[in-house]
């Protein structure tokens, strides 16, 4: 009876070594349409004089990974502060139509559109 299981188990044993083959030799993911930069883990204090400020943030929703933007106007890039850093994203980038989805590494703590002010969201 054992002598009959012998072809199952290399059957197995070739399926699992494919599969890690597979995990170890597929091609990694692009570079992220996001970049984050290391910053301190305050919120900043709003700006006093907006002087690249086109654009306003009409709606916030946020998850506990990602935030999702509603804009008015235009705006260049978005700035998510998180306590593990900052994040960037320019705005053709991560959405259009006035709709934006960021990826975060946690919660976000405040949003700013180019030089607008801070809007805080704790």
């Amino acid at each position: 009876m054992d002598e009959k299981l012998n072809p199952l188990r290399l059957v197995l044993l070739t399926v699992l070594i494919g599969y890690f083959a597979f995990l170890f030799t597929r091609p990694q993911p692009e570079e992220p349409l996001v970049t984050q930069a290391p910053a301190p883990a305050t919120t900043p204090a709003p700006t006093a004089t907006p002087t690249n400020c086109l654009g306003q943030i009409t709606q916030v929703a946020q998850g506990a990974s990602e935030i999702r933007l509603t804009i008015t106007g235009s705006a260049e890039r978005i700035l998510v502060y998180t306590d593990q850093g900052n994040i960037t994203a320019a705005t053709p980038e991560v959405g259009s139509g006035g709709e934006y989805r960021i990826r975060t590494p946690g919660p976000a703590t405040a949003v700013q559109l180019d030089d607008c002010p801070v809007l805080n969201l704790r």
